[in-house]
């Protein structure tokens, strides 16, 4: 008895080892290998399909060879057709595989979708409002909330108008727009200026330059 209790601790230690070494692994080769392939086999007979990826990786290194090349020279002109230099892959890929097609960023799919109706149905069909609807949770917010954004646009206009008087002759108009993008949300939503809600919103900029930093990061099981 004595030596059979020391044996059978040391094959439970074993077996429980096994076991979570087992669990590991097969974890690891059903989210890096099987689920991504059972996601583009059922893509596949649904008529959807995309580039080739590589293994873990996906189709980060052709997004970010696609990149290298639009962004290798200047703009021969100032133009507003911004996508084939900032989203090449999707102009590449779209012309393909069609208006509805899918990539990886590592071991997550991405569907890519332009077509209208589809779209449409995507963003109004699934989604429900529980209890009462929008405008009635927001009251009479709706209301004023046209008052201030012609009011937040006139101080916007004002502020280019000072600036092109003193002499400024180009404008980074982002700057402009977001703060009063942010203005009028900030007195129809929190009844307060821009000035005393732009830390709100300073925070939500810090929080997107964070989520697209860590979208480029693959996950290892273990890591964080």
């Amino acid at each position: 008895m004595p030596i059979m209790l020391p044996l059978l601790l040391t094959t439970l230690a074993l077996l429980t080892t096994s076991f979570f070494i087992f669990s590991l692994l097969y974890d690891t080769v059903s989210c890096y290998l099987l689920t991504p392939r059972r996601i583009k086999q059922k893509m596949a007979k649904q008529g959807v399909h995309g580039p080739k990826p590589r293994p873990l990786l996906g189709n980060i290194l052709d997004v970010a060879s696609l990149l290298s090349k639009s962004t290798s020279s200047d703009m021969p002109s100032i133009s507003h057709d911004l996508v084939p230099r900032l989203l090449p892959h999707f102009l590449a890929w779209s012309s393909q595989f069609g208006k509805r097609f899918i990539f990886w960023n590592g071991i997550e799919p991405r569907m890519c979708l332009t077509e209208t109706d589809l779209i449409k149905e995507l963003l109004s069909k699934y989604s429900t409002v529980s209890g009462k609807s929008w405008l009635q949770q927001q009251g009479s917010k709706h209301f004023i909330g046209r008052g201030y954004m012609v009011e937040c646009t006139k101080e916007m206009l004002e502020s280019i108008e000072k600036e092109v008087k003193s002499g400024r002759s180009e404008f980074e108009i982002g700057e402009y727009m977001t703060r009063l993008t942010a203005d009028i949300i900030s007195r129809t939503e929190f009844e307060s200026s821009f000035e005393k809600g732009k830390q709100i919103f300073h925070l939500l900029t810090v929080l997107q330059h964070l989520c697209a930093q860590a979208s480029r990061h693959l996950c290892f099981p273990g890591s964080r």
